[in-house]
């Protein structure tokens, strides 16, 4: 006959024996675990916890880790707890019903949930993948973000996982939370901003450059961008949803688009990172010879200040008709003017005031080898503000003035030759080695209305050089930089 306490002993010699196995085997399999990462950490650059780099900055930005609730979740799936964690309370682990002092349980409940940690981990690094560039051209066509053709490519992602850039790029999204900033929508450099671009680029200011490119003071009302945080929450028709953390905190997006059409955006390609150069509008030569130059009086009296050129809307034509009168371009030469033509390249965007087509006209223009050349012809008004700093007039009667080539709308001028000249290399075109400024001086009371001065301004090609180190910059470091801030904020849906 088997005593009571014999049986209560055998039963818990049998239990703590597979207990001690099952913790045996949860070691064994936590140490398994621990070697693939550790193999992953040599080959592709992961820790040893299974996490890149990148992953854990996201994770520490938007509270992945550090969340309660799938704590908990974990805890349900590997603990059902009895009672309450005080010594001698009955315990089921993983099928198991234990008595056992707190101690042991505890141990034990570590050991396991360290093992359900590494393995669950990698399971939720599905849900903030890193995304490659079909993925990223499907994020920015659903948030309405018009990128140039060609610049994304997996080396600007690659770059985009780096600390330093993550770090940068959470800065912005704190701006992005407290409303301060919004997206543009159509991300460019305005060619007159590249004087002050180049300092920042060469004083490696990441951070404001993707600011100027990619954001803008806030327009919208925060009530407005508030509407638009709570209608992308619901919406993930595009296969992306905001991260974890906001889904409850606002923060500024655009809108995004909620339609059955972003099915076929995975069939998006990346297209050719090309100068582009508008056709533009063509102007009537005979036109521009008849007309008269503008009453500049009737522009003073307007305001208490005077000299609002910006009012006289036939202020770029009138430098036009200055220019053309000169009869700089030979008598052997014909020319053909066209205005508002648009271009780009890159990041770098701009519109020329007038480009001229100019051709020997003793040889046909489409013959090979004939002569060609474009010549693009900036005009600028001023109250006296440029005089000595833009330009220096002569002491003679000439007009031809001295230009101060360090000026921004000098540096300007420079990269519309820069993007003529790529769309001429790429497409086997006349290129364009010198521009003219034009320069118009109004006067208080209309006085001296002719006031005009003008000069050529040679290809500098140091400031090529420059101007295409910044092209490159921005397509690389600060590109990668608003890419980080896409990926804290948004996930690919699974």
């Amino acid at each position: 006959m088997i005593s009571g306490r014999n049986l209560t002993d055998k039963n818990m010699d049998h239990i703590k024996h597979r207990t001690q196995d099952g913790a045996a085997k949860a070691g064994e399999w936590k140490d398994e675990r621990w070697k693939k990462g550790k193999r992953l950490d040599n080959k592709e650059g992961w820790n040893g916890a299974g996490l890149c780099e990148l992953e854990l900055k996201i994770r520490m930005e938007v509270g992945l880790t550090g969340n309660m609730e799938e704590r908990k979740d974990r805890e349900k799936q590997n603990f059902k707890i009895v009672g309450n964690d005080t010594k001698g309370q009955s315990r089921i682990i993983d099928g198991l019903k234990v008595k056992s002092g707190y101690g042991k349980i505890r141990t034990l409940k570590k050991e396991v949930k360290a093992a359900n940690v590494i393995m669950k981990l990698p399971a939720r690094e599905e849900s903030v993948s890193q995304l490659d560039v079909s993925e990223y051209l499907v994020l920015l066509k659903a948030l309405r973000i018009n990128l140039p053709k060609g610049v994304l490519n997996p080396k600007v992602i690659k770059l985009s996982h780096n600390a330093n850039i993550i770090q940068k790029a959470q800065d912005i999204v704190k701006d992005l939370e407290s409303f301060k900033l919004q997206f543009n929508c159509i991300p460019r450099l305005g060619c007159r901003k590249v004087k002050n671009s180049l300092a920042l680029k060469n004083n490696g200011k990441v951070l404001e450059m993707t600011m100027m490119i990619f954001f803008k003071k806030i327009k919208d009302t925060e009530k407005t961008l508030r509407a638009k945080w709570r209608e992308n929450t619901s919406n993930a028709v595009c296969g992306f949803s905001f991260r974890h953390k906001y889904k409850t905190t606002a923060i500024s997006t655009p809108a995004m688009y909620a339609t059955t059409q972003t099915r076929s955006w995975k069939h998006l390609e990346v297209g050719d990172n090309v100068a582009n150069v508008s056709e533009g509008v063509a102007v009537n030569i005979k036109t521009i010879e008849e007309k008269e130059y503008h009453n500049e009086s009737s522009l003073s009296q307007s305001s208490p200040k005077f000299g609002h050129f910006f009012q006289n809307p036939a202020d770029e034509i009138e430098c036009l008709k200055f220019f053309h009168e000169l009869g700089e371009i030979g008598n052997e030469q014909k020319v053909r003017y066209t205005r508002y033509t648009k271009v780009d390249f890159g990041f770098l965007s701009g519109r020329l005031d007038f480009l001229a087509d100019i051709t020997d006209s003793k040889v046909n223009a489409n013959a090979k080898g004939s002569e060609r050349d474009k010549m693009l012809i900036e005009c600028k008004g001023t109250a006296g503000d440029m005089v000595g700093k833009l330009f220096t007039k002569p002491n003679n009667d000439s007009r031809r003035a001295q230009l101060d080539e360090k000026h921004e709308y000098c540096c300007q001028v420079q990269a519309y030759m820069y993007i003529l000249n790529k769309s001429a290399k790429q497409t086997q075109g006349f290129t364009s080695d010198r521009a003219v400024m034009v320069i118009r001086h109004y006067h208080k009371n209309g006085q001296n209305p002719r006031d005009f001065y003008w000069n050529f301004l040679e290809k500098n090609e140091t400031v090529q050089q420059q101007i295409d180190e910044l092209c490159a910059f921005c397509q690389e470091e600060v590109l990668a930089c608003f890419l980080a801030v896409l990926n804290l904020i948004f996930q690919l849906e699974i």
